[in-house]
């Protein structure tokens, strides 16, 4: 449109220097070629004006930085392992930056390191704009029960009933801040465990909590994906199954994308074709997944992608208009203020927020053709 009308303008102003010029030319006189030659540079000089502008409105950034977690393999890796999906979001390239915890990504996004965290966990973005920091949830990643859990040592015999007693005195490691922690507190407190009688360790990474885990030196390891994996194979069992946790303790776990509000200020349609590249991929992934679940596993790091994607099937993914339904996107403030008021009922955090629902903006997904 700007175009169209510098070219408006553009004949407007040769019909006036013809019309000067021609009445000049009468009247024998030689101004009229040099008045029409100025308006007709002012003409070119306002045109380009018109374009540059436009040109920089289009501009936007030609990387975007994404956080993710390895080893938690997920349908948009399709496009991470071939570099697609840099071409679907429309930049030239998307930099996919490994984080071990979703308090690294929040962190990170605050220091404008990361432009987009994808399937960050809600708990520690719900602690992270608790604190403060200026962040939007924007879509949900993936849900997920058995991907995300505590192991205890199989050898240890824990039952419901004897829970208290077999864990006195045991050393738990766990991420500290997420919805692993968050997990962990609330089945111990399901199952009356005395969390004075724990030796509550922070975790240095899924790895390393699988390794400790593996070689007797730690009663329980709470971690995420391949982690889990690796502990129940070496005799581990969980405390509690996902489906328990959900039912009986209440907790639905499930992953988010997010963002720093000045990113989705400044470049809204990018988010926008981050969230749409996410379910073409999902798509994709789910019209065949037994030819893409090996590319994705290359993506992530692993052997196989396991039951994450196949198998069981530990991983669902909420298409656009059901993550914009009440059960998802229109609860989420309601589960972040759980859950921030549970950590400062444990003495984890010293206060929490009236209401989360300011950090939750569906307006992107709603966009997304």
């Amino acid at each position: 449109m700007k175009k169209l009308l510098a070219l408006f303008f553009a004949f407007g102003l040769i019909a006036a220097a013809c019309g000067s010029s021609t009445d000049t030319a009468t009247d024998g006189g030689d101004d009229g070629s040099s008045e029409s030659s100025g308006e007709e540079e002012a003409m070119e000089d306002e045109e380009e004006a018109m374009e540059d502008d436009e040109e920089a409105m289009a501009d936007g950034p030609e990387e975007l930085n994404v956080a993710y977690f390895a080893g938690w393999p997920l349908p948009p890796q399709i496009g991470q392992e071939d570099g697609s999906f840099a071409e679907a979001v429309g930049v030239e390239t998307v930099n996919w930056i490994p984080f071990n915890s979703g308090g690294e990504m929040a962190e990170a996004m605050n220091s404008g390191d990361i432009d987009i965290s994808y399937s960050m966990g809600l708990t520690p973005f719900a602690n992270s704009v608790n604190a403060g920091s200026q962040l939007s949830m924007i879509g949900i990643a993936v849900a997920y029960a058995d991907a995300d859990n505590c192991i205890v040592q199989g050898d240890l015999g824990l039952t419901r009933d004897n829970a208290a007693e077999v864990l006195a005195g045991q050393t738990v490691v766990t991420p500290i801040g997420n919805v692993t922690h968050f997990k962990m507190l609330s089945i111990m407190n399901f199952l009356g465990v005395d969390l004075d009688t724990l030796n509550i360790v922070p975790a240095e990474g899924g790895a390393a909590t699988a390794a400790a885990f593996q070689n007797g030196d730690i009663g329980v390891g709470c971690a995420f994906g391949g982690s889990i994996v690796d502990m129940t194979d070496a005799g581990g069992v969980p405390i509690l199954t996902g489906t328990e946790t959900e039912e009986e303790v209440g907790i639905r776990t499930y992953d988010i994308n997010a963002i720093p509000d000045s990113f989705g200020e400044a470049h809204p349609e990018l988010v926008v074709s981050f969230l749409s590249a996410v379910q073409d991929f999902t798509d994709t992934w789910a019209a065949d997944p037994d030819t893409n679940n090996p590319i994705i596993a290359t993506a992530a790091g692993m052997e196989d992608v396991g039951n994450f994607l196949s198998g069981e099937g530990w991983f669902s993914f909420p298409n656009i208009e059901e993550q914009l339904g009440d059960e998802w996107m229109g609860s989420a403030g309601e589960v972040m203020k759980t859950q921030v008021d549970f950590f400062v009922e444990q003495g984890q955090v010293d206060s929490a927020l009236g209401s989360f629902d300011e950090f939750v903006d569906s307006s992107f997904l709603e966009m997304v053709g």
